[in-house]
């Protein structure tokens, strides 16, 4: 029996292979996350069509927080969501303490997983294992979790807008 938010191995696979289309607007619309953190986070939930028909419990989540350090990577992550779990996510931010409890038997099992990495299903849990990929600009952490995704009709990936802060101050004169 799946736990929650864990689909079985087997639904997670077909969910990754079955062929879906972007089904949201044309542009990545980002939402403010709001709070008072700096720089806001964003997040978007785009819907899937599978053969032409949006699909209820498939969609994409995308998460932004551009890096208040100019030698880290903005916080970014991509998600597949098939049926009430996560079954594919990139996940981009610098180094990473995640390590593989999952997975016994792949290549990556007991190790850590440095940033940006893939997490893939694997027959214990269809989100918790992930594979170090190689740094790239966002443009192409897009294509690849696109790619990975079976997810066609995407438009390329644009970034949130800056916003200075609420009350002004020295920071927006950087």
């Amino acid at each position: 029996m799946a736990q929650a938010g864990q689909i079985p191995y087997a639904d997670a696979l077909s969910a990754i292979a079955v062929p879906k289309a972007w089904a949201g607007a044309n542009r990545i619309l980002w939402k403010g996350q709001g709070g008072k953190g700096f720089p806001e986070s964003h997040k978007c939930r785009v819907p899937l069509s599978i053969h032409g028909v949006v699909q209820e419990g498939y969609f994409i989540d995308l998460y932004h927080k551009y890096s208040s350090l100019g030698a880290v990577p903005d916080k970014v992550s991509m998600t597949l969501v098939a049926n009430g779990a996560r079954v594919l996510a990139l996940d981009e931010n610098g180094p990473s303490e995640h390590v593989n409890t999952v997975g016994k038997g792949h290549p990556f099992y007991g190790q850590n997983a440095d940033h940006p990495h893939l997490h893939i299903p694997v027959p214990e849990s269809s989100s918790e294992y992930a594979e170090p990929i190689g740094r790239v600009d966002i443009q192409g952490l897009w294509r690849i979790f696109l790619e990975r995704a079976n997810i066609e009709k995407a438009p390329p990936f644009n970034l949130p807008p800056r916003k200075p802060q609420a009350d002004g101050g020295q920071m927006d004169l950087l």
